[in-house]
């Protein structure tokens, strides 16, 4: 800590001075000149110990002598570290204009180099062992879930506590013991004919369900709704994990055992220290933001459901304003695409994924590192059924799907916000060569977000479905109907739907993409509609198929919800508006009270199966209510989970981590013959002098930067020494 360790080359240590970082402080510094000094030169000792000295000269300020041995022990001068404080020079080398002080000029310079430096970030999330392409294992250990077991699903009989509101409850094999009230339960829920599912290893497809723990008394637990009805496939058992809770689980749980001071207190101790965690936290946060209420979300005579702005994620509502998510661009329809629907392109959600954690390690440097040429790419591995991996319809097994960052940056309109886009991995991608974008990565932020909203709702712990579901797409048609058309000109028609099952599962959120058309023609029209393309459906099974697996999903009934606006009166679907009409038919079930067939759906021609929306369909349809489904919150019960309440991100992020090096390099040029005199008592007129320090100075001459070498140099009359100076900034 006080003298500098000896090098073989003459090394230089360099320290801003404690002026330097109060002028850096106030905006003040400034680099402006240089000196050289020799303070700590004794002139009488540094030519060599002649009594002593070999044969050869010593040179460079060495001290040679024999040892007993008779080999040669070289020494130099001790020269002290720069410090915080640092005096200023007591010697100088002075120049032939008898001056102590040097300008930084063309000849002794400081000048500006930037490099990037990048590290590979440990992956973290809840999952370990495997990745989406063999199936994500989950991580038990208490670093990341509170506790695990199992429960048959015979225990999921229906019951239910409707004091004050409903609520599920389910007694449990054994008794929780590390959980507490508020926090999550995950379900890894299964059938008779998958089986089991209580090894830690998630490669089967299944559908996995989130619930807010309300009470725990014993083995039995209260949830904050509805639970599936699953006791037909009594013997099965299921495994469970559960995870901490709460607005703020990176602070009230991760690391909040090995927290501790910041200051080091055998250094230095401070009054107000902050506790901070010293651990690595090992998982991602997740914030799903809505902004406009979902279909069929209002309040009605009976029930107040809280809307989105009583969501949990109204805090994070000006990250999305921020980012441009509120800024809807204007479609422009060409005069051939009139009769073709096209996606809503207003951004009702989106899925932050951030690393906001209590601890002062800084774990992702400045930016997440993006280099494609180099194979540094971030990656998702999320624990969805994702609609378009590439495993063909009925036919998807494993769960998972990969979203990674291209290779290409990008700056937000109107913005200097630079972005890579995220987009399926082209080795799950039903359509490689273009991969689907689903959101977007700002790598400056060091976050994620997730635009897609199916894949939104699919990572929603309220939505009670892990799978995704795709579009629809349809076109504008001559009207049949005796009741007149449906579309009038200039009316504008939104279209989603959802898939209702009599498995037992509890009933899902709808399809969060919509489809819209608008009538600009003079006529009225009809609107035949479809799935968007085949193989969009790899996870959903159809049941009296011999080749039945258990796994994915199925459905009994294809719903479809419409809403018809005026475009110059209102510019969005109104929540309460939205109608819905079943369009279950045996065209798509192949058989009377059957499960839907996922090819015939996917296959559907709307004039053999009827997927038309006409005016007498429409008018006669019941709106839809969102919360009759999905028992949202109401009333005065806010702390009830809703939408947005999600914390953590349940599933598992990879990227290289970047940081930008920006060094200052002083070039100082000494010429022997201009530098040919020293202020040093010891100093002999027409001796070779030795630099044992450099200083750099703002334009008052003040000390800001000092350097002191692991030995001296010499400078004879007829030498020129270089010398660099770095700072890293």
């Amino acid at each position: 800590m006080s003298y500098i360790n000896k090098q073989n080359t003459a090394l230089v240590r360099v320290k801003l001075t404690d002026v330097g970082r109060e002028l850096l402080a106030k905006g003040q510094l400034t680099f402006d000149f240089w000196s050289v000094g020799d303070s700590e030169i004794d002139y009488n000792y540094v030519s060599g110990w002649k009594k002593f000295k070999p044969s050869t000269n010593a040179k460079t300020g060495q001290f040679l002598y024999y040892n007993a041995d008779g080999t040669i022990n070289t020494n130099y001068q001790q020269i002290l570290r720069p410090k915080d404080k640092q005096p200023t020079q007591k010697s100088y080398l002075i120049n032939s204009n008898n001056e102590i002080t040097n300008r930084l000029d063309s000849n002794s310079s400081v000048r500006l180099i930037k490099g990037v430096i990048s590290n590979q970030a440990e992956d973290r999330g809840f999952f370990s062992g495997s990745t989406v392409d063999t199936g994500l294992v989950m991580s038990t250990s208490t670093l990341y879930i509170k506790e695990t077991g199992s429960v048959n699903l015979g225990n999921f009989s229906g019951g239910s506590d409707t004091t004050t509101y409903t609520k599920g409850v389910l007694e449990l094999d054994t008794p929780l013991t590390a959980t507490s009230v508020n926090d999550y339960i995950v379900f890894k829920l299964s059938n008779s004919t998958l089986g089991d599912t209580t090894e830690t290893a998630m490669t089967a497809a299944t559908i996995n369900q989130f619930y807010n723990i309300n009470d725990i008394t014993g083995n039995t637990i209260t949830l904050d709704r509805d639970l599936p009805i699953l006791s037909a496939n009594s013997g099965t058992d299921i495994a469970y994990y559960t995870i901490p809770g709460g607005n703020n689980p990176a602070d009230d749980w991760y690391g909040k055992d090995s927290s501790t001071a910041y200051w080091n207190t055998g250094t230095l101790s401070f009054n107000s220290s902050n506790d901070i965690c010293v651990e690595n936290i090992p998982v991602w946060n997740m914030s799903n933001v809505w902004d406009e209420n979902m279909a069929g979300q209002f309040e009605d005579n009976s029930n107040t459901y809280h809307n989105h702005e009583l969501f949990g994620s109204e805090q994070y509502i000006g990250t999305k304003l921020l980012l441009g998510y509120k800024e809807a661009s204007t479609r422009i329809i060409t005069q051939n695409q009139l009769s073709l629907s096209y996606m809503d392109n207003y951004q009702k959600g989106i899925s932050i994924l951030h690393y906001t954690n209590n601890t002062i390690s800084n774990f992702y440097g400045e930016f997440l590192h993006i280099d494609e040429d180099n194979g540094k790419l971030l990656s998702l591995d999320v624990p969805v059924m994702w609609h378009r991996r590439n495993e063909g319809t009925e036919s998807g097994t494993t769960m998972g799907m990969r979203f990674v960052s291209d290779g290409v940056e990008k700056t937000l309109t109107n913005s200097q916000h630079k972005y890579y886009d995220l987009i399926e991995y082209s080795g799950m991608s039903v359509t490689p060569t273009t991969p689907l974008v689903v959101g977007k990565v700002f790598h400056n932020l060091k976050m994620v977000v997730v635009e897609n909203e199916e894949l939104l709702a699919a990572t929603s712990y309220k939505s009670n479905r892990n799978y995704t579901l795709p579009d629809l797409a349809g076109s504008l048609v001559n009207c049949t109907d005796s009741c007149g058309g449906l579309l009038n000109q200039n009316e504008t028609l939104y279209l989603t739907y959802y898939l209702a099952s009599d498995s037992g599962v509890t009933e899902t959120l709808p399809c969060q993409r919509y489809t819209k058309v608008k009538n600009t023609g003079i006529d009225t029209k009809d609107f035949e509609f479809r799935l968007e393309d085949v193989d969009r459906l790899p996870y959903m099974r159809k049941v009296e198929k011999g080749s039945y697996d258990g796994a994915g999903f199925y459905a009994n009934d294809f719903v479809v919800l419409a809403q018809i606006i005026d475009e110059s009166v209102t510019s969005r679907p109104d929540p309460k508006e939205w109608r819905e009409i079943d369009f279950t038919s045996t065209l798509i079930t192949s058989g009377a009270g059957e499960t839907i067939d996922p090819t015939l759906l996917e296959n559907q021609n709307p004039n053999v199966t009827g997927f038309k929306m006409t005016k007498t369909l429409y008018t006669g349809a019941t709106n839809f209510n969102l919360g009759v489904h999905l028992d949202l919150p109401n009333g005065n019960y806010y702390d009830k989970m809703n939408f947005g309440d999600e914390r953590l991100f349940f599933g598992n992020l990879r990227t290289h981590i970047g940081a930008t090096m920006y060094k200052t390099l002083f070039t100082l040029n000494i010429d022997g013959a201009e530098f040919g005199d020293s202020s040093n008592m010891t100093y002999g007129t027409g001796s070779d002098r030795y630099v044992s320090e450099v200083a750099i100075r703002n334009t008052n001459g003040a000390l800001v930067m000092a350097g002191k070498l692991s030995r001296p140099i010499r400078i004879a009359n007829a030498t020129t020494a270089t010398i660099e100076v770095t700072m890293d900034f």
